[in-house]
């Protein structure tokens, strides 16, 4: 709800394990427009939640890497802007979507939500982790879908 004060983000940083990038709190909540209502410890452990899964997601891409000689992230050579890579780009798309996704619930309880935009917050929890998803494959080397025989 607009009440012509600003918006008070938190400025926390999140420590990640030295290959992945730290991030911060705030970053998240200005790039993917968390209500500020919401709780700064719930988003601070949707975000640290979100980190964890992908960083097991990635576990064997991470090892990759460092064999290539890449000890961070942020020294994989690529496309980058104002410092940041391709890599560090999409681990943050892929953090940044899962934490939200997460977070979805929280709307609900926050704000008081008609049925039919109940479904609708669905299908955008739905696109987010999709989202996730596909920056995750993408930090594999793989392509948006695949199909494998069971």
């Amino acid at each position: 709800m607009f009440s012509g004060n600003p918006i008070d983000y938190q400025d926390v940083p999140v420590t990640n394990d030295g290959f992945w990038p730290d991030l911060n709190v705030k970053d998240f909540q200005d790039s993917r427009s968390i209500p500020a209502d919401i709780s700064p410890a719930t988003v601070s452990d949707a975000l640290v939640s979100a980190m964890a899964q992908v960083n097991n997601s990635l576990v064997i891409q991470r090892q990759r890497y460092i064999d290539n000689g890449f000890n961070r992230a942020a020294d994989v050579i690529g496309p980058a802007y104002q410092g940041t890579n391709h890599i560090v780009a999409q681990y943050r798309k892929a953090v940044f979507a899962r934490a939200k996704a997460d977070l979805m619930g929280e709307w609900k309880s926050v704000v008081r939500v008609k049925d039919d935009a109940q479904a609708a917050g669905t299908e955008t929890q739905d696109a987010l982790l999709a989202e996730a998803n596909f920056a995750v494959r993408s930090l594999k080397g793989l392509s948006r879908v695949g199909v494998s025989i069971i």
